[in-house]
Order: C-alpha cells, then sequence, then structure tokens
C-alpha cells in the first residue's frame, strides 16, 4: 500500500532536518538544499521528490579524501516551502503515521544502529538542542528509553537495550530489519547462556578439583605423621574413599558412599583441620 501524500512529506522533511538543510533562492523561487553521507538515502529524496509533487532534484556526489557525500537540490512548489521553514519545535506532525514517518526520514539522515551481534546501541546525530529534544520526545512517547549526550559539541540521542532498538525500528515501519535484529539477537542471546554455562561448569570444576587436592594433600600429612591410623574409622574410611576417588565432588562422593552430603564435608573439613594443626604444632615446636 503505498504512502499518503503527507507521510511522504514527513519524511521528506525528517531527512532535510535531520541533515541541517537549508533554504536556498533560485531562479523560480526556493529550494530545500542538504547533503547527505548514504547514497540509498539520496536515491529515496529523489523518489519521494517524484512522487510527492512531481519535482525532479539535482543530485550530485563528491568525492574527498575521507567520504563520499551526495548534496541535493530540490525545487520547491511554494505550497511546500512552509513546512522546510518551520522550526523545531512545530515541524513535527500531528498525525501518529506522519510522526513515524517523520522518524524514519531523521533516522534515515542522521542514525545509525549497530549490528546486534557486537553490541546494542542506536543513535541519531540531532542537528541542535531542540531537535534532540523533538526525538527524545517522540521515543518516549513509543515507550523507548533514551538518553542525550554532547560528543565533539553535537548532541547525540541514543539507545542501548534491545527492546528500545526494536521499538524505534518498529516505529520507523522497518520490518525487515526488526527481523533481521532479532533473529541476530536470539543466536546471540543463546551463544551468550552457552557460554554463561560453560563458565559455571568450569569454575565448579575448577573449585572440586582444587578441593580434592587439598583434602588429599592434608591426608598424605596424616598419614606421614603418623596420625591417620589413630583416626576413629569413620574418618578412615573418608580418607581412603578421597584418595581413591580424588576426581569427585562432594555429592558423588556422598552418593557412592551412601551418606549425606554434610556427613561427607563434615568429614573432610576435619581431616584438613587437624592435618592444618599438626603442622602449627610442627612450627610452634621448631
Amino acid at each position: 500500500m503505498p504512502a499518503r501524500p503527507c507521510c511522504q512529506l514527513a519524511e521528506l522533511t525528517g531527512i532535510f532536518f535531520s541533515t541541517r538543510g537549508r533554504l536556498i533562492k533560485t531562479g523560480n523561487g526556493q529550494a530545500a538544499y542538504f547533503s547527505l553521507l548514504r547514497n540509498t538515502t539520496a536515491r529515496k529524496v529523489v523518489r519521494l521528490s517524484r512522487t510527492l509533487a512531481q519535482i525532479e532534484a539535482k543530485y550530485h556526489a563528491v568525492r574527498s579524501a575521507k567520504r563520499m557525500a551526495f548534496f541535493i537540490e530540490l525545487p520547491l512548489p511554494q505550497s511546500l516551502e512552509a513546512p522546510f521553514s518551520i522550526s523545531a519545535a512545530r515541524a513535527l506532525p500531528t498525525r501518529p503515521c506522519d510522526r513515524k514517518a517523520f522518524f524514519r526520514g531523521f533516522f534515515l539522515g542522521c542514525g545509525s544502529v549497530n549490528a546486534p551481534s557486537t553490541r546494542y546501541h542506536l543513535e541519531m546525530v540531532a542537528p541542535t538542542l531542540g531537535w534532540a529534544t523533538v526525538l527524545l520526545c517522540l521515543m518516549h512517547e513509543g515507550q523507548v528509553r533514551a538518553g542525550v549526550v554532547e560528543r565533539a559539541h553535537q548532541h547525540v540521542v541514543y539507545v542501548k537495550d534491545a527492546d528500545g532498538i526494536v521499538r524505534c525500528l518498529q516505529m520507523m515501519g522497518g520490518n525487515r530489519a526488526v527481523m533481521e535484529f532479532e533473529n541476530v539477537r536470539v543466536v546471540r542471546d543463546v551463544r551468550a547462556q552457552v557460554n554463561r554455562r560453560i563458565n559455571f561448569e568450569t569454575a565448579n570444576i575448577d573449585k572440586t578439583i582444587g578441593s580434592a587436592l587439598r583434602q588429599v594433600e592434608a591426608i598424605d600429612k596424616l598419614d606421614s605423621d603418623g596420625i591417620l591410623d589413630t583416626l576413629p574409622p569413620s574418618l578412615r574410611e573418608m580418607a581412603r574413599w578421597r584418595r581413591d576417588k580424588p576426581e569427585l565432588n562432594l555429592a558423588e562422593l556422598a552418593q557412592q558412599m551412601n551418606l549425606s552430603k554434610s556427613a561427607v564435608n563434615h568429614r573432610l573439613r576435619r581431616l584438613v583441620e587437624m592435618a592444618d594443626a599438626g603442622e602449627e604444632q610442627a612450627k610452634t615446636a621448631s
């Protein structure tokens, strides 16, 4: 379904204002003059102007050492001069569909969004603080948490959460972009969950191995000091099981010994404490 003329005008003015466009005098009246950094946006301006008012925009590219810029000169009939010359406070359309089109045009002119595989970040470099305020109002209407920061004397409106970026894309009518974003987001979230699980299990394994090595070392110390054979049968049995099964965690060791986990933990802690106490006595005696 083609966009209504007012929506096309809202999108066109959004692009114009976002790029610090200005009105210039021509032989036949006034023209909207602005520069763009994306060829796709420049071509869209040409299409919109043809569809909206059968206007043929002058469009040329200039390559510099760092980038390519696209300059648009759009002759304006008298009926279209007013929408391109109003202030930021009055430029925002009243109809919801026109506001979305305006927001889409503004993003096309000065916005960018990171691939969700790296980090969640959408931003628009507003021409002035007034325009930054307008953008914040639009985003808050769409239940989007946004902020504004000054960077290199420019006001940047940004969104850093995935849900907010999805809402912004929906407000612009970028349904395909939303699907692509969500697909990458799902893959990223699953990968993050897997990594967290692996890290958690690795940390548990490291903790289990470290504890078992300390316990075996303590048992060997008691054995070398001749203390192990003097201990109660329950502790001697515990020492034998831990020596034979150093790879098992407390729960697995308790299951094989038909004991509770707390009982196994208590007996192993007793063995370690006695080894530490014997070592302290030896140091004191020396």
